[in-house]
């Protein structure tokens, strides 16, 4: 064969064999055929992913939303690169994943986050192990301890916002998220080892590597490691992942160094005996790898602060949006715990606040902090009437359920603490709300963060007014593992 011919012959061999690659997908996943695609394109390959590629952060959450979760009421399938993945949005659908007890895997790319040893990425068998081990951590009478900490925590935070008061607009999320960390530290990993400096870089750095690792998923070429090593991402990644580990190894030696040598006392030998969380892993280092110990800390510090922290700065947003709403709030705290009672806050009175957490509640519908989730099934399970082999992905919104006009009405956009009254609640799918996930796996710390919250809240709302220049119409998103915009939670405060 000639150098002409070759020339010739190549570029048709080249799109013969993509052709038939395309045409074996095709095949292999013809068990499908029912469920209707979703994305631009209803080819293998790169038809969706270019999408994703050439596109923001905030263009890639809105491109996903758009042309896959509200255009199907139901399941749908879609190509990632070579991979059919199927998606919800629908209550049904997904608690029948959630429920599922061959749905507590999760897909390959969690591991871009680079804790598959702790409950937030770990394989089923792992996790299975640690979350039976780690849920007395989270008992009722191990959080009620803590609220003496969230309240020295959060009269830090009214201190930190005094100089702000009556001046220009301000970040929210800067204070609350450093606010959250400071909780996490000295209540579940009972640590006070951070100055002001060091948290504020940590919670940035956090912030930065969950937003890399996270984009990573939808860029298929960074799927290969040798690859994604070369970019930019990568550098800047590995920076910000060195501080977090380096955060989390301080926290680990201080702690091992207290207990080394400190005998157990009588009634802490139970295996059962309730600890916090730190002291719970370090108790269970004969049982855990010094990896499931340190990736179990860092998900600790990172969902500590970037959930609840998160979710109060979009509390302070939508507080400043509705006066109103705001007012009720405040009225309700300050006749249930009012500024001049001297004794502690108990948590009988933070589970009075009732419209309280309607408020937060519909802050987390309208911002889940989790937005999109993944489940991979272990076994054949059957969706819909269509029977799915083990090892594909299924995708779960949560931002796109807590908009489904068929649940919550016409005016799912809008902000309505009502929406979650007793009467209105009755007879709502038990799977149509789910700020925390569902099922087995869902967020092992939810009493936690709402405790937390509530505690913040009625610290800034006794001593502070919330205004703000934004709307709701003015809310964006990138896409990321946490719900974050691309711009500031811009407020201002006056002093009550």
């Amino acid at each position: 064969m000639d150098l002409y011919t070759a020339l010739l012959v190549v570029p048709f061999a080249f799109v013969a064999l993509v052709f038939a690659y395309v045409r074996a997908l095709q095949y292999k996943n013809r068990f499908a055929d029912s469920v209707p695609f979703a994305g631009v394109s209803p080819y293998p390959l790169f038809a969706n992913d270019w999408e994703l590629l050439r596109s923001s952060a905030e263009e890639k959450f809105e491109f996903l939303n758009r042309e896959f979760f509200s255009r199907q009421p139901r399941l749908f399938k879609a190509w990632l690169g070579p991979l059919m993945v199927f998606g919800t949005c629908h209550p049904d659908v997904i608690q029948a994943i959630l429920t599922h007890p061959e749905c507590v895997d999760k897909p390959f790319f969690y591991q871009f986050a680079r804790l598959d040893h702790g409950l937030l990425a770990a394989g089923a068998h792992i996790w299975r192990r640690q979350r039976k081990q780690l849920n007395p951590t989270f008992n009722i009478r191990i959080l009620t301890s803590f609220l003496p900490i969230f309240e020295a925590c959060c009269q830090q935070l009214v201190d930190d916002l005094k100089p702000l008061v009556n001046g220009e607009r301000f970040d929210a999320l800067y204070y609350t998220t450093r606010c959250a960390l400071d909780m996490i530290l000295k209540s579940s990993l009972d640590t006070e080892s951070f100055s002001d400096e060091e948290s504020a870089s940590l919670v940035e750095h956090i912030k930065r590597f969950l937003f890399i690792s996270t984009n990573r998923v939808l860029n298929i070429f960074h799927y290969l490691e040798p690859v994604y090593r070369l970019s930019k991402n990568y550098a800047l990644e590995s920076e910000s992942f060195k501080i977090y580990l380096g955060a989390t190894r301080k926290i680990m030696k201080i702690k091992q160094q207290e207990m080394k040598g400190k005998p157990l006392k009588e009634d802490e030998i139970e295996y059962n005996k309730p600890r916090i969380y730190m002291d719970q892993l370090l108790k269970l280092s004969d049982s855990l790898s010094e990896k499931e110990i340190m990736h179990n800390v860092c998900t600790m510090i990172a969902a500590g602060n970037d959930t609840s922290g998160q979710l109060l700065a979009y509390a302070c947003v939508f507080l400043g949006m509705y006066p109103d709403v705001q007012e009720k709030v405040y009225s309700e705290i300050v006749e249930r715990i009012p500024p001049t009672q001297n004794e502690p806050i108990t948590a009988e009175q933070l589970k009075s606040l009732s419209y309280t957490e309607m408020f937060l509640h519909e802050c987390l519908r309208l911002c889940p902090i989790g937005p999109t989730i993944a489940r991979k099934n272990m076994t054949t399970i059957e969706l819909e009437g269509v029977k799915i082999p083990a090892g594909h992905f299924l995708i779960i919104s949560f931002f796109n359920l807590h908009r489904r006009k068929d649940i919550w009405g016409p005016d799912v956009d809008q902000f309505d603490p009502e929406r979650f009254t007793p009467e209105r609640s009755e007879g709502r799918h038990p799977y149509a709300f789910l700020p925390f996930s569902g099922g087995p796996r869902n967020c092992i710390g939810s009493r936690y963060a709402m405790m937390s919250m509530k505690m913040m809240m009625i610290y800034l709302l006794r001593e502070y007014r919330f205004r703000t220049d934004l709307n709701i119409s003015d809310l964006k998103f990138n896409f990321g593992m946490m719900l974050c915009m691309p711009f500031e939670h811009w407020v201002q405060i006056e002093k009550r």
